[in-house]
């Protein structure tokens, strides 16, 4: 049985900023396919926090997570999940995904804690959420109130949680998950973006396909890219029981990548060149590399001294070609391009393509005759990381930074996040540009709901023509903004003046109170110990203390509160001390006391071993550091490193007092605004052709709006060969797919299972092989053996006095095939318990035998599969040499070189023909020869064969 219950991001009426979220039920095991949240600041706008109790209450029983892509909207819920409500299940996603998103959630959670206070939503009742005497807890019986941010420690903990996973590469899950096996795909969009692939041995094979992109980028190669299949897709994700998949972009025609390249790079050329600046909100993560990557290519062409300036503009000395920075603002920019080099195994296109040399092309559009390019058209520069090595771009930790070292009135292209302009650098720096005019505001998403980036699209939309909206397949213009726009801003500021001086003096107290305190506490134990020890000794010896024939009379007070601020348990003396005395067998009769006195230790220390040779310990410290070195994982080291930064990071001086400032800022708006989608993601015609080629049985749409919903199902409805079971779930409901299946457990017995090695035939990711045996139920053993019939005798049954007829029960021997009798489809016959309890009544010293009925005849041999011609067609073209193929009509497949013209017409032997006649019937026509038996090889190759002998 599966079940899907959306708990965001439905296909009823979701939105694009959605978070998506979706719990997976599979054989008894609860899966968790992603853990998005919104941006923070429209958490905090929000009334109701259903999505996020829902996750609470779950994370304690999860069995499993699975992460597929980095942005927020796919996993900044994981870490303060992980954190603060119990969620402890294993976490699996690629390691780029697992990098990126710890980027992305430190960017976020770093930029908004600079900013905004988030102790008053943690804190409940003077204890941080979750962090009540020192455990951390959460039972879910508060209401939540939202943002959820998560600290920077948390977010390192729970990222290091997660195991990280390869492509292509099944996976055995254990535990109670020991049954399913996990095989990731590339999906494209992102660095390490993954369609999951679940398969249940009873429930069937699940694919998660989320966030796809079929086409290929600067920096990623396609949707399961580079595959060897007729339609482009591995093997693995081809015909799956159940698809999830997002049809919210169906009614979406993108514009060609050429395009919205040229249109981005020409408008940022006009602005600089203008003297105008151009603001690029961007994600800290998964989105920048394209766009870094886009942009400083677009440099190096610039300063190129082959390009000439455009008409108009004014020619500038060499050295000054392109005099206009190209800034990136983010506390994490460098950690993130830091780790993309490390991650180029996992990319694509340029990066791929150029193996160390970066390649330079001007996408201006003009392109010149074939065969031939212009000089400085393009480009090869080496560099050491290839088209990472962003040798035009400057980092910046924060905007002050910025304006530091470029004043706000030079020209210049500044990347900053995040891309909703809800906190961060890019709300600070669109609040400096937005009021000038000539600059320009270049959006590259639509952004999430509730925030300044959707409210500036907006605003840019609704001054287009029809055919220039966003999926409409066309290029929009720019667009002036005007008006006044409010704008609420909250920043820290340190403490100042007074307020400095009086929250210095309110420290002061606080810590005078507080060792007024601990020194009162200190007090009272000394003095609770002196009166135990003082109490002990007069009921023992009436005052006295003896010790070796000497008597002590205690004074009253004296020496009472001794060494004051030190242990007295470690103090030693050579003269008595009250408080100094030991007890041997206390509260037994005969107890006495004795006392420290005279002090001596003996310093001891051997200068050589037994041999009299001496020792060097450096020696041997060292020879075990460089084995514990060398023992060292990867993850160990990587762990290590981090600690002795935060380490490094705590020695620094403590942060200055400060305060958190909200103001509302009124802008008059003057600069311009475009957008420009470059979220690559899919359009209509590319899921409904995926959906298509995929050919899943079942079929469940999520992450969509009702319009797109029904434009998706009317064209599945529509279109020959594709399914037409498809669901479209709310939020919270729950799809049920397929049945209650009764799995039973059964061991082959040596003489079966010797003989099947050479026998087992793939298909579809299982391996099948037909038997022919005898169950055995052995005594002591509660699962029964399949053993050879000869092997196993049967027992003959009683008489009935109710049926009063004999058992049908025989050797195996003695059952033989009817030859008139028409072949019959291979069936497993197997009795049920009631069947077995009536026919069958087996004795403690005899094995129970259950024969197949002799009017049943097991065919010979038996095809599994459904064959396409398209696929028979692609592995005929792999052949060596290739045996070409072409569609003469429906369902009929020609093959041979004799179909192409101009071979002398048809050859004997050279054309055969593959004709489908009807469900599960294939009939292959033609002279027999050396095509005729490659294509029965190949068309048998496509089915799983297996034989009865």
């Amino acid at each position: 049985m599966i079940t899907l219950t959306p708990l965001s991001s439905s296909a009823a009426s979701s939105s694009s900023s959605e978070p998506v979220c979706y719990l997976l039920e599979l054989d008894e095991a609860r899966i968790l396919l992603d853990m998005g949240q919104r941006d923070y600041r429209a958490s905090a706008a929000q009334t109701s926090w259903e999505y996020e109790e829902k996750v609470r209450e779950l994370a304690p029983t999860l069995s499993l997570v699975l992460l597929s892509h980095s942005p927020t909207t796919y996993l900044s819920l994981y870490p303060y999940a992980r954190a603060r409500w119990g969620l402890t299940c294993p976490v699996y996603a690629t390691q780029p995904t697992v990098e990126m998103g710890r980027v992305v959630c430190l960017a976020e959670v770093e930029s908004w804690r600079s900013e905004c206070r988030v102790e008053a939503a943690d804190s409940v009742d003077g204890h941080t959420e979750g962090e009540v005497e020192g455990k951390k807890l959460d039972k879910g019986k508060r209401p939540l109130r939202g943002p959820f941010v998560p600290t920077v420690e948390e977010v390192h903990e729970a990222f290091d949680w997660i195991k990280a996973i390869r492509y292509n590469q099944p996976l055995h899950l254990g535990g109670d998950l020991a049954h399913l096996l996990l095989t990731p795909f590339p999906s494209g969009h992102t660095l390490g973006g993954t369609l999951f692939k679940l398969r249940s041995p009873t429930s069937g094979t699940v694919l998660y396909a989320v966030g796809i992109n079929h086409t290929s980028e600067r920096h990623l190669d396609g949707m399961v890219g580079a595959q060897n299949g007729p339609t482009g897709y591995a093997e693995g994700v081809m015909r799956p029981d159940l698809l999830i998949v997002e049809g919210g972009r169906t009614l979406v025609t993108n514009p060609k990548r050429r395009e919205r390249e040229t249109a981005l790079l020409e408008l940022v050329t006009s602005t600089l060149e203008s003297n105008h600046s151009v603001l690029l909100p961007s994600d800290p993560s998964p989105r920048l590399l394209e766009l870094l990557i886009l942009l400083d290519q677009h440099w190096t062409f610039k300063l190129n001294p082959l390009v000439k300036r455009r008409p108009g503009v004014p020619q500038l000395p060499p050295g000054e070609a392109w005099p206009y920075p190209l800034c990136l603002v983010s506390r994490t920019a460098q950690d993130m391009v830091a780790f993309a080099r490390s991650l180029i195994e996992w990319m694509g296109g340029v990066v791929k393509e150029s193996g160390g040399e970066e390649v330079v092309s001007d996408l201006s559009g003009n392109r010149g005759k074939k065969g031939k390019r212009g000089r400085g058209a393009r480009t090869t520069l080496g560099s050491e990381y290839g088209a990472l090595d962003f040798r035009h771009v400057q980092f910046f930790l924060n905007p002050m930074d910025l304006l530091h070292a470029y004043p706000l009135m030079r020209p210049k292209l500044i990347v900053a996040i995040p891309p909703t302009m809800s906190h961060g650098p890019s709300r600070f720096l669109f609040t400096a540009l937005a009021n000038t005019e000539g600059n320009l505001i270049l959006l590259t998403s639509r952004g999430e709901d509730r925030t300044l980036a959707r409210e500036l699209y907006e605003q840019w939309e609704v001054n287009q023509s029809f055919s220039a909206k966003w999926g409409q397949g066309k290029i929009g213009s720019v667009q002036s903004l005007s008006g006044q726009l409010k704008i609420e801003m909250e920043s820290k500021v340190p403490l100042a003046g007074a307020e400095l001086e009086a929250h210095l003096e309110a420290e002061r107290l606080q810590k005078e109170k507080e060792a007024a305190h601990q020194a009162a506490v200190d007090r009272s134990r000394r003095m609770l110990e002196a009166d135990d020890l003082e109490s002990d000794s007069d009921s023992d010896s009436e005052g006295e203390a003896a010790a070796d024939g000497i008597v002590v009379r205690r004074a009253e007070g004296a020496n009472a509160y001794a060494g004051d601020g030190e242990d007295v348990r470690t103090m030693s003396f050579d003269i008595f001390v009250k408080g100094q005395q030991m007890r041997v067998q206390r509260g037994v009769a005969g107890e006495m006391a004795r006392f420290r006195m005279f002090p001596f230790i003996e310093r001891k220390g051997r200068k050589v071993d037994a041999y009299g040779e001496g020792l060097d310990i450096g020696q041997w410290m060292r020879k075990g550091r460089e084995i514990e070195e060398e023992g060292e994982t990867e993850e160990v080291r990587e762990a290590k490193k981090r600690k002795e930064e935060e380490e490094e990071r705590q020695q620094l001086p403590p942060e200055p007092p400060s305060k958190y400032v909200s103001e509302e800022v009124t802008l008059e708006l003057r600069a311009s605004v475009f957008f420009v989608d470059m979220e690559g993601l899919h359009d209509g015609q590319s899921i409904k052709t995926i959906i298509a080629d995929l050919q899943p049985r079942k079929l469940i749409v999520v992450r969509s709006q009702e319009d797109s919903t029904q434009a998706l199902i009317k064209f599945l409805d529509s279109t020959a060969g594709v399914t037409k079971d498809v669901s479209h779930p709310s939020v919270n409901e729950e799809i049920k797919i397929g049945e209650h299946v009764q799995s039973y457990s059964l061991t082959l017995g040596d003489s079966i299972s010797t003989g099947l090695a050479k026998k087992w035939s793939k298909f579809e990711g299982y391996e099948v092989v037909m038997v022919d045996g005898t169950i055995a139920l052995s005594a002591g053993s509660t699962i029964p053996t399949l053993e050879s019939s000869s092997l196993v005798k049967p027992i003959v049954k009683e008489a009935s006095a109710e049926a009063g007829q004999e058992a049908n029960i025989a050797e195996v021997d003695d059952v033989k095939p009817d030859p008139d009798a028409a072949p019959q489809p291979a069936e497993d016959v197997k009795p049920t318990p009631s069947q077995l309890q009536e026919e069958v009544k087996p004795t403690p010293t005899l094995a129970s035998s259950v024969v197949v009925p002799s009017a049943l005849t097991l065919p010979t041999s038996l095809f599994i599969g459904d064959l396409r011609l398209a696929r028979l067609k692609h592995r005929l073209s792999t052949l060596k040499p290739p045996i070409p193929a072409e569609f003469a009509g429906e369902g009929v497949l020609v093959c041979g070189p004799g179909i192409h013209a101009g071979e002398g017409g048809a050859k004997g032997g050279s054309i055969v023909a593959v004709r489908k006649v009807g469900e599960g019937q294939v009939v292959l026509e033609g002279s027999v020869g050396r095509v005729y038996w490659e294509v029965r090889k190949e068309l048998y190759d496509g089915l799983a064969f297996v034989s009865a002998a």
